[in-house]
């Protein structure tokens, strides 16, 4: 007697692959914001709940994909925290999820999300935004116990790829490379009518940004004017450097703004300066929306800048190279032109957010039991 298979339903449908994404961000920033543009562009086959410890950063980056479900847990103060931990434990399998997307600023963030997926047996795929070392002995020591046992490492660079697996003793090549990606913007801001070029600065204001590098290439740029976009820690710094550096009528504060900042602000030149970087967020909204960029030469920003076609890169901490390149760019307006125009083919062709979501969806559906 032969076995006969059922075969499904003409009208079945099948069941939507369940995604939690959890983070432990206590402030918006690069990392959950490229979150909210993936969640946003993921097809409506999969049931997402954003799960994480702070519940205004939960809400946020849920709101970027209507009907969204949250959970929020307590954050775990220490490993001898057992209550906050079991927290964790007991949310992913309350959650159910096929896949765990842990959003890690850098390697050694999240290490509770990681545990609390390898605890219950979930496939779990860690999202490394940066690569910067760990703080102290404890946190490396647990998140190097607990990496071998998580499914998937992805980074948001080639470099962030290398040097997570540096870091945590993964082999070499294992880190996979999914870019970030933004929505191209469906309106810019108009320029204002003032002559004077207009560099902008996007992002926190935090002492990797290396903003008082900037202010100090301002000062060779006596016709430049400045605006910082976005808020942090080294606001009140940054404005008494201004005042000594006497750069008060050139520089403009306008503090966070609901997102893309493309649509409020229209700048000539986009000025990255950082010390450190994976694959900042900001560049590719800058380059979607047709805005030439001036960045350091760290992290993966040479993976989509390239020096004299998409951008002009400089080195790290160098005040005279930046004024140089952006006294270049704001100088020329057929070289912004062109390096606007190249930036965005490049932009359009790779680092959209459906591009990213294709890429995870499949990343997504390859590890699903």
């Amino acid at each position: 007697m032969q076995d006969r298979q059922s075969s499904p339903r003409p009208d079945a449908q099948p069941r939507a692959l369940r995604l939690a994404c959890y983070l432990d961000a206590s402030k918006q920033g690069g990392s959950s914001a490229s979150l909210a543009v993936l969640l946003g562009a993921l097809g409506p086959d999969i049931d997402v709940t954003v799960l994480g410890t702070s519940e205004e950063i939960v809400s946020w980056v849920a709101s970027a994909r209507p009907g969204t479900a949250t959970h929020v847990v307590s954050p775990v103060r220490s490993k001898f925290d057992l209550r906050s931990i079991r927290e964790h434990v007991r949310a992913v399998r309350h959650i159910k999820p096929d896949i765990l997307h842990v959003n890690l600023d850098n390697p050694f963030t999240a290490p509770y999300g990681l545990l609390a997926g390898v605890l219950t047996r979930t496939v779990t795929i860690a999202v490394v935004h940066s690569a910067t070392p760990a703080w102290n002995r404890r946190q490396q020591w647990l998140v190097r116990l607990i990496a071998p046992r998580v499914d998937a490492y992805v980074a948001v660079s080639g470099a962030v790829a290398r040097t997570t697996e540096s870091l945590l003793g993964l082999p070499t090549g294992s880190a996979r490379v999914i870019y970030n990606g933004a929505q191209p913007p469906s309106s810019l801001a108009t320029r204002d009518a003032t002559p004077a070029p207009l560099v902008g600065a996007v992002g926190r204001l935090a002492q990797e940004k290396g903003y008082p590098v900037l202010l100090q290439a301002l000062r060779a740029l006596p016709e430049c004017r400045l605006v910082f976009v976005g808020d942090g820690v080294d606001r009140a710094g940054l404005e008494a450097q201004v005042d000594e550096l006497e750069l008060t009528e050139r520089v403009t504060f306008a503090g966070w703004v609901e997102p893309p900042w493309t649509a409020r602000w229209a700048v000539d030149v986009l000025a990255v300066p950082s010390f450190t970087e994976g694959f900042p967020l900001v560049i590719v909204e800058a380059m979607l929306a047709g805005i030439p960029v001036v960045a350091s030469n760290v992290g993966g920003i040479p993976e989509m800048v390239v020096d004299g076609e998409t951008g002009l890169l400089v080195p790290p901490g160098d005040a005279p190279a930046l004024a140089a390149a952006l006294e270049r760019l704001l100088g020329d307006p057929e070289l912004r032109a062109a390096v606007a125009a190249r930036s965005r083919s490049v932009a359009e062709q790779s680092y959209t957010a459906s591009a990213m979501a294709k890429n995870f969806e499949a990343l997504y559906r390859r590890l699903r039991h």
